[in-house]
């Protein structure tokens, strides 16, 4: 199967945006170029396309030039359906050509498109069999329905599918005639993947992405890159395993975990590594399937982590490695090797040194680095993990309060794993989480809550490939792999490293193996999993950074010190008294250096 898109000499920008989108989800595309004389006529067709096992994109803004009384012919539209299995109807506007090109192609169910008025639209998602995936049945608000179309649809023309809507006018629609089916979309094309984000959550981008991309993975179904599991972890920042820490209480959350069945990883300052309680300490260990600790930065002090000082980073990574290794000796609990940055703030240098030291990923609230002219492209925000920052694995995260269903089940439809983050006085209000928690359970039933390790690992795409081997592509820089089948599979891995130079080597279950390297910098291996078995793959890299004695130097230690005794009295005293929290907080704002709100509410 593959998308088949005429063009007439140079291809026409929409059509160049959904190859790019339809690729981009792991399909093909073919350009059929138009000429003069029989073009897109019967006769053409039967001469130039010998196989026809494709969706055919019928494009009206680059077809008019070849009809010039101005109306698509009927019979040519039903020879068209008869011969492909799909057609993808598109780019409409309001000429006559394109309402022919409507009329034609649904039997005159349709009529024409036009625009959406007024604000605050309501979108539904039909639940029409997998095609709507983590959408399905969906209805939410949509902040700028300015931009899109409707369908304009016959009365009473029965026959015909509302896929997507707003405010119950079609945006997406689909006919099953003859063998095809037809879809029509309104909307005028796909956002441009290359384009440079402008910041706007990713689901503003909703009917510029999800209608064309539900169409090309219903056609391409498991030839598209798919999650092969989807996870979740809720990421509570900066509390010590103490019994109570603020709003915070161990036990009470591990019966909330088990009755609305989440998990939750303690973003951990190293810092703590000995003032831990044993009670909480024996909770983790027996109960790991419900909690566990990953890496929140070293010391926790102001923006450690968006230094461009590699070796002072390094340093730092060694202290902090060094403080786990020692609590994992006394307390039998396993870091994961993912960093969760304090306050949001980091560096791309941060980034190289973290891939150096061969963490599995970091986490983040925000995708830029701290004072650093940086662009992403969409494409780069549609991935499990951005890459942009030397091949390093950048996963990002929503706020419990924040996060909306649409948002979810926008990640869940390009394989994120849903990360959440709190603090401590989340459980003023354990509701909200417990609320959240069911919702995500709702959208993906089979969702497995993990901790952030795990979610990570897990979190790779799959496509069918030639011979029945299945192309996994990984993120994380150790993914376990498993076969839930009941007989052996062939798996071709490949890491999108963007062209890394350091690595060292590739592991497989703890022993060196072969690979190679793409023209692309990815790196590409083969392997076989048996029936009911996982393997880890892991890439390892090599560290050829320096060292630093800053941050073991007096003034930094005391500082540390104080930063991290103010925080508790904070978040175990100020905080139960709002009078006195925002007190406090006005009197910080006046003694000391100002702060952007976003550090604020991430400390």
């Amino acid at each position: 199967m593959k998308l088949l898109v005429p063009s007439w000499r140079d291809l026409n920008d929409r059509d160049g945006r959904l190859i790019r989108l339809a690729e981009f989800l792991g399909g093909r595309a073919e350009i059929l170029p138009l000429e003069n004389g029989t073009a897109f006529s019967e006769a053409f067709f039967e001469e130039r396309v010998a196989d026809k096992h494709s969706c055919l994109v019928v494009n009206p803004e680059v077809l008019s030039r070849f009809f010039p009384h101005g109306s698509f012919p009927r019979e040519l539209a039903s020879y068209l359906i008869v011969n492909f299995p799909s057609l993808l109807v598109y780019n409409l506007g309001p000429e006559e050509f394109s309402a022919s090109v409507l009329k034609a192609f649904s039997d005159g169910r349709l009529e024409s498109v036009c625009p959406m008025e007024g604000h605050d639209a309501t979108y539904t998602v039909a639940a029409w069999g997998e095609f709507g995936g983590s959408f399905s049945g969906l209805t939410f608000n949509y902040t700028d329905p300015l931009q899109d179309q409707v369908l304009s649809e016959k009365p009473t023309a029965g026959a015909l599918t509302n896929l997507i809507t707003v405010d119950k006018r079609p945006l997406l629609a689909g006919i099953h005639g003859g063998n095809a089916e037809v879809f029509f979309l309104a909307a005028t094309g796909p956002a441009d993947l290359d384009a440079t984000w402008d910041g706007k959550p990713l689901i503003q981008y909703f009917s510029r992405l999800l209608p064309a991309a539900m169409v090309v993975r219903h056609i391409f179904r498991e030839q598209c890159w798919l999650a092969d599991q989807n996870h979740a972890c809720l990421i509570i920042d900066d509390p010590l395993l103490q019994k109570e820490y603020g709003f915070l209480n161990y036990e009470d959350v591990l019966r909330s975990m088990d009755t609305y069945n989440f998990h939750t990883s303690i973003a951990f300052i190293p810092h703590n590594f000995q003032r831990n309680s044993r009670d909480v300490t024996r909770i983790f260990r027996e109960r790991s399937d419900r909690y566990s600790i990953c890496f929140h930065g070293n010391d926790h002090t102001e923006a450690e982590f968006a230094t461009d000082d590699a070796d002072l980073l390094n340093s730092m990574l060694r202290v902090a490695e060094a403080r786990m290794d020692a609590y994992r000796g006394a307390a039998g609990i396993e870091c994961d090797r993912v960093m969760v940055f304090p306050q949001g703030n980091f560096s791309s240098t941060a980034m190289k040194v973290l891939r150096a030291r061969n963490f599995h990923a970091a986490v983040n609230t925000g995708a830029f680095p701290r004072g650093e002219d940086a662009a992403l492209c969409l494409a780069d925000l549609l991935e499990p993990a951005v890459l942009k920052y030397g091949g390093f694995p950048l996963f990002l995260r929503k706020y419990v309060r924040t996060i909306t269903q649409e948002e979810i089940a926008f990640d869940l439809f390009f394989g994120k794993p849903i990360l959440v983050v709190e603090h401590h006085n989340i459980f003023k209000d354990p509701g909200v989480l417990e609320e959240l928690a069911q919702r995500i359970n709702g959208l993906a039933p089979g969702i497995q809550w993990s901790s952030v390790r795990t979610a990570i690992e897990g979190s790779w795409l799959r496509r069918q490939a030639e011979h029945g081997k299945i192309r996994a592509r990984v993120y994380s820089k150790a993914s376990r792999i498993s076969n839930d089948s009941d007989r052996p599979r062939q798996y071709v891995i490949e890491w999108p490293e963007r062209g890394t130079p350091d690595i060292e080597r590739v592991m497989l279950d703890g022993a060196n193996s072969d690979y190679a390297r793409g023209e692309d910098g990815s790196v590409r291996f083969a392997l076989t999993v048996g029936p009911g078995e996982s393997r880890l793959v892991e890439v390892v890299h090599e560290n050829k950074f320096g060292v630093s004695d800053a941050n073991t130097r007096l003034g930094w230690t005391a500082k540390a010190f104080m930063r991290r005794r103010l925080s508790e009295i904070r978040d175990n005293h100020l905080s139960r008294n709002p009078r006195i929290l925002s007190v406090a907080k006005y009197l910080k704002t006046r003694l000391l250096p100002s702060k952007s709100a976003s550090a604020e509410r991430a400390e």
